[in-house]
């Protein structure tokens, strides 16, 4: 049997599906890069927004030909909706993938509640490695479904976590991403935190670095000032993924986000106030239920206000199960208007940002090569950097770079010393 591994959504799903292909090999299953000559199709699939479920939906049914096994979100918050699509298909949540390999032959269900979430998988090649570090999340966020397919909080023992880095380092990985539904959160459910994994991991020999996953003000909030410790390692990437989500707290009052819009000022204020040149990226929902006119003011205030490097903008779509979806909705078009407004201020505070850095001599790592475009390096601050025909440069090679101009997305730069 040969097997396509199809991956929808974020990081940690991406993280998921290295583990689904640990598993398969394991067990003696080819694994193909083309669909076309898989005999079987596992799914790993993304229900956080409509669109993508959407997108998701219309995948599985351009492969009814084949024998299906959907896995992942969706899998375990609707699996109804799977069925109802594809009455054939297999379902086997993450958390209880004992079950794939009999699914690749046989029609099962399993979706089980309480299952043990799988090891991370073991570092194989490349330059970059991302590891799960935790499942879940303790959050109450009223619009999320991802929590209802996830469940509680499950935490990778940091000794795993330690293992796997040590492998990976010492076999030719540079750069470690720490995936999490929620990074702040980590350890609370197995008595340790954040900052004592990263003072362990950046305790760790061989040259790397470690980008930090997305975390929720709330869930760092009371050890804020110890995070900011952690991240003056060399090991640890200038780089920040804290959704604001809202500059009303009316409206994050409404989302049960558990932190205040004067909370997220202060935070950035004492993360720039200790590294000026971080980068900061962030998630703003436009037009959840209940955003009138002047929350939506507010929110584009703070956004100009915080001037984060990366905006991530989504309309709100409500999904099934959560309290949210029960709301009176944003009409449609006041979504649409007030997102392509939001959008214009992104693109004029990511281009602004980014000018800054032109004319500047940076050190960066060669994390990626596209042939005949160049490569991409990243800055200690995460910046990504476009060198434009130099696709010849060795990947983990470290350079001295001058930033010789921009996009709103990213730098771009030459090699001045090697």
């Amino acid at each position: 049997m040969r097997v396509f591994v199809k991956t929808f959504g974020c990081e940690l799903n991406r993280a998921d599906s290295e583990v689904i292909a640990e598993l398969l090999n394991c067990n003696s299953i080819g694994i193909t890069d083309s669909e076309g000559d898989a005999d079987a199709v596992v799914v790993n699939t993304c229900t956080v927004r409509e669109e993508t479920e959407s997108k998701v939906l219309q995948y599985i049914s351009s492969v009814r030909n084949k024998r299906v096994v959907a896995t992942g979100c969706m899998a375990a918050a609707q699996p109804g909706l799977l069925r109802s699509i594809y009455p054939e298909i297999s379902i086997v949540t993450i958390n209880n993938l004992h079950d794939l390999v009999r699914a690749l032959r046989d029609r099962v269900v399993s979706v089980k509640k309480g299952g043990s979430y799988p090891a991370p998988a073991p570092f194989k090649s490349g330059v970059v490695h991302t590891i799960p570090i935790s499942r879940g999340c303790i959050g109450e966020c009223s619009y999320c479904i991802a929590r209802l397919a996830r469940g509680g909080l499950s935490s990778t023992p940091p000794e795993v976590i330690l293992s796997i880095i040590e492998s990976a380092t010492s076999s030719g990985a540079l750069e470690i991403r720490l995936a999490a539904q929620d990074a702040g959160a980590y350890g609370l459910d197995i008595g340790h935190s954040l900052t004592s994994l990263l003072r362990l991991v950046a305790a760790l020999p061989y040259d790397f670095r470690i980008r930090v996953g997305v975390f929720k003000l709330s869930s760092v909030w009371a050890f804020f000032d110890e995070l900011m410790d952690c991240y003056a390692s060399k090991k640890i990437y200038k780089f920040v993924h804290m959704p604001l989500q809202s500059g009303s707290d009316h409206v994050l009052s409404l989302m049960h986000r558990g932190y205040t819009v004067g909370m997220y000022l202060e935070a950035v204020k004492r993360m720039r106030s200790r590294f000026p040149e971080i980068t900061l990226a962030t998630d703003i929902i436009v037009g959840y239920p209940g955003e009138t006119e002047d929350d939506f003011k507010e929110t584009c205030e703070v956004v100009e206000a915080i001037t984060p490097d990366k905006i991530h903008i989504s309309r709100f779509t409500p999904r099934p199960h959560t309290p949210a979806s029960l709301l009176e909705q944003v009409p449609e078009p006041v979504k649409k208007a007030r997102s392509r407004i939001l959008a214009r201020k992104k693109i004029s505070i990511q281009a602004s940002r980014n000018k800054k850095w032109i004319g500047r001599e940076v050190e960066a790592t060669i994390l990626a090569s596209r042939k005949g475009i160049g490569a991409i390096a990243r800055t200690d601050e995460y910046k990504p950097v476009l060198l434009r025909g130099a696709d010849c440069l060795a990947l983990g090679s470290r350079h001295t770079l001058e930033i010789t101009g921009c996009s709103p997305f990213s730098l771009v730069g030459k090699v001045i010393r090697r």
